[in-house]
């Protein structure tokens, strides 16, 4: 990156008064002290404070772009209610379960080789990760938090759900290294049990007044509203890269010429998960012609999962004479957007489809769903999912509309 004098003398500025707050508070390893304070710096109270935070390490993408987007409530509460201006730090991705690709390097990942960081950030004050190491340094943050939650005993005896938190003794190990990074360490550390939604987090950062925070485990904090008008446009914010949207594009421009149906079927996990809301294949395909009986005019379909070949080939044989598709990405592709990239592929075209329908409680078929809310679908093409075996009839997706 280059920078132009103006840059470089902002640079400068901006190091100086870091300095000159170092110094202030080299003799107090507290992160606030009433009896000290550095309000009359106006230098200092124009900078952007900065919170980071990770998600429990199993959990998968498109709950993780769940936490997002609490998280992000969370920063617009912050800047409603505070004197500073504060700037959510995106997590860089990381080999997740469903990225197979052994031979690919898929740690640190930027969040723009996946999604149109400039939709986010007419919505949510954001910065990658490496563009908070270039404003910030090596400097440690001021604070690392570890959520946790409450003695669960205690609440089967005595349930509380108030929103609610607590220093406490740490109940597990505390992750000291995150994202592979040992260069990212903290003045503190504390644990604390938390219950509640994620603005409830704002209590926490009064309490310390940090500069800069990590919260771990943020996925104990809850949507502040879920499925209200923020949530949905901080969700609608959330468009993928226009050149995944650019590769989905071509496939279907080559592929998917007519109307098609998509079916999203996770296998994998799910078969001992959930694998009661799981179809074998052969009543997979029995259900996918059953709703194409209905609809005359669709011949084609297209296939997302995570089965393996020898099942795909079999879905495709009991499917004929319907023309089945599935993406499957050359090395360019596979080396340049990585497995996260391809299932994304995966997630443009289902949600563009005539028909959808998913996986019961997978949060992939979800995102699908939302994605054609989104992009104002019918409802009843929409929220359907399979049925597991021996089921005739099932509870379908909760119908979570749009709000503008």
């Amino acid at each position: 990156m280059h920078l132009d004098s103006a840059c470089w003398c902002l640079t400068l500025v901006l190091w100086t008064a870091v300095q000159f707050e170092c110094l202030l508070c080299a003799d107090d390893n507290r992160l606030s002290d009433e009896g000290e304070t550095l309000a009359g710096h106006t230098v200092l109270n124009t900078l952007p404070r900065y919170i980071l935070y990770d998600v429990n390490k199993p959990e998968g993408f498109n709950l993780r772009r769940d936490v997002f987007i609490r998280m992000a409530s969370f920063i617009h509460h912050m800047n409603k209610v505070s004197d500073y201006h504060w700037i959510l730090v995106l997590p860089p991705w990381h080999r997740l379960y469903h990225w197979r690709s052994s031979n690919l390097v898929q740690d640190r990942v930027p969040w723009s080789l996946f999604f149109n960081v400039d939709s986010i950030k007419n919505i949510v004050p954001v910065v990658e990760l490496h563009e908070f190491f270039q404003m910030n340094g090596l400097r440690p943050l001021d604070a690392q938090v570890t959520l946790q939650d409450f003695n669960l005993k205690s609440f089967d005896q005595y349930p509380d759900f108030s929103d609610k938190w607590e220093i406490a003794n740490c109940k597990g190990q505390v992750q000291k290294e995150f994202w592979n990074l040992n260069n990212l360490t903290f003045t503190k550390s504390l644990c604390i049990s938390f219950q509640g939604i994620s603005t409830l987090l704002a209590d926490i950062v009064q309490e310390l007044q940090p500069r800069t925070i990590i919260f771990d485990h943020a996925e104990l904090a809850l949507h502040n509203y879920y499925g209200g008008q923020e949530y949905w446009r901080i969700r609608k914010s959330m468009q993928f890269s226009n050149n995944l949207h650019e590769i989905a594009k071509e496939f279907m421009k080559k592929n998917l010429k007519q109307d098609y149906l998509c079916a999203h079927l996770r296998r994998r996990d799910f078969l001992y998960g959930h694998p009661s809301d799981v179809p074998s294949i052969n009543n997979t395909a029995k259900q996918i012609i059953e709703k194409l009986s209905l609809m005359s005019n669709i011949k084609t379909i297209y296939i997302a999962t995570d089965a393996s070949k020898k099942e795909f080939e079999e879905l495709n044989n009991y499917l004929q004479p319907y023309e089945v598709f599935k993406f499957e990405a050359d090395e360019k592709t596979l080396n340049n957007f990585l497995d996260g990239g391809v299932a994304i592929i995966d997630q443009i075209i289902c949600s563009q489809a005539k028909y959808f329908i998913g996986t019961s409680k997978s949060t992939f078929s979800f995102r699908i769903q939302e994605e054609r809310e989104i992009l104002g679908l019918p409802v009843e093409t929409t929220f359907n999912s399979f049925c597991g075996d021996n089921i005739v009839k099932c509870t379908q997706p909760t119908k979570w509309r749009f709000v503008e």
